[in-house]
């Protein structure tokens, strides 16, 4: 068994896809196994994914029998990994060629607080040509990163953490993207897998499920390469899905925080639920009230499919004024 898994969920990836794999195979740390499950891609991504597999035992290659969407493609990719360590990295990226190793080195600086199996690197944003100004603008001038809330720490407790959570809102991903990251697999089975109900804040609630349990260590040195593109989820979900990102995303995370056995910690600091549960209930009355976006039928039609798997919202929504229980 591998020490790390390099997990690489794909689906449509092929233009970028051997620039990736090359930074994954030719790691300083060469323990490694390359897990890639491909999510029936209709390009040739799976035809590069098996021609790398077939130089490199270290590269295996899997294809859904059916499609799974973006975060159902990411728990698969955690499930087929073997490693004590889960690296994550995206079709889109690549990594630098000590990024293993530094990672590896740095979990071992454990405190109070922090258990050293959640590691987060520093990563570089590579806007391709055609983004648009938003975007480009919101990634070169408006990210929040880890030593912007912490300043000069690098071992983060994970009541800091909780702190950092209620002071700067919810929504706000001051961790990063996944393929900043590297995590111990046992917790992943420990704390589950990324939550399939929210479509752009699925890796900040699982960083936060992670963070606020584990405490991390942060690496302020940049470890990899994210690729900002027309193409890109991220690309996608600011242009088509801004109902989703900007809220009923929240909501999910908001109930999650308030309610989730994960999240005891979290609910433990002081005046947490109430901040909380004024954060929710301002989200229902921006949705609700007059102007809100439920004047739109679909998303209405949307949002009652969400209260069939969180039921407790359905109350909270009819009644957006009414005082949140907790």
């Amino acid at each position: 068994m591998a020490k790390v898994s390099i997990a690489i969920p794909t689906y449509n990836g092929a233009l970028y896809l051997e620039e990736c794999l090359e930074s994954a195979v030719n790691q300083t740390f060469s323990d490694i196994e390359v897990v890639i499950v491909d999510d029936c891609s209709t390009d040739e991504t799976f035809k590069i994914a098996g021609k790398y597999a077939s130089f490199d035992n270290r590269i295996r290659a899997f294809r859904n029998e059916i499609r799974l969407g973006l975060v159902g493609n990411w728990n698969r990719s955690i499930q087929y990994s073997t490693g004590e360590w889960i690296k994550f990295l995206f079709q889109d990226d690549f990594l630098y060629d000590n990024c293993i190793e530094i990672m590896l080195n740095a979990a071992r600086s454990t405190q109070a607080g922090v258990t050293g199996s959640f590691v987060v690197g520093e990563r570089n944003f590579m806007i391709e040509e055609g983004v648009a100004d938003d975007l480009k603008h919101f990634y070169e001038n408006s990210v929040l990163r880890l030593k912007d809330v912490f300043r000069d720490k690098h071992a983060i407790p994970s009541g800091e953490f909780s702190e950092a959570i209620l002071e700067r809102g919810v929504g706000l991903n001051f961790i990063g993207e996944p393929t900043s990251v590297m995590i111990r697999r046992e917790i992943c089975f420990q704390y589950s897998f990324f939550n399939p109900n929210l479509v752009h804040l699925c890796d900040l609630e699982y960083w936060t499920r992670l963070a606020t349990n584990e405490g991390l260590i942060y690496i302020p040195e940049k470890l990899s390469n994210f690729r900002v593109h027309n193409s890109s989820a991220s690309a996608y979900n600011h242009l088509h899905k801004h109902f989703e990102l900007e809220c009923l995303d929240k909501i999910i995370l908001l109930h999650d925080y308030l309610y989730h056995p994960y999240y005891f910690n979290l609910r433990k600091m002081p005046d947490s639920v109430t901040i909380l549960s004024d954060y929710l209930k301002n989200e229902f009355i921006n949705l609700a009230g007059p102007g809100g976006v439920f004047e739109k039928q679909d998303k209405k039609m949307l949002f009652y499919a969400l209260t069939e798997k969180y039921p407790i919202m359905k109350n909270t929504w009819i009644n957006p004024y009414s005082t949140i229980q907790t």
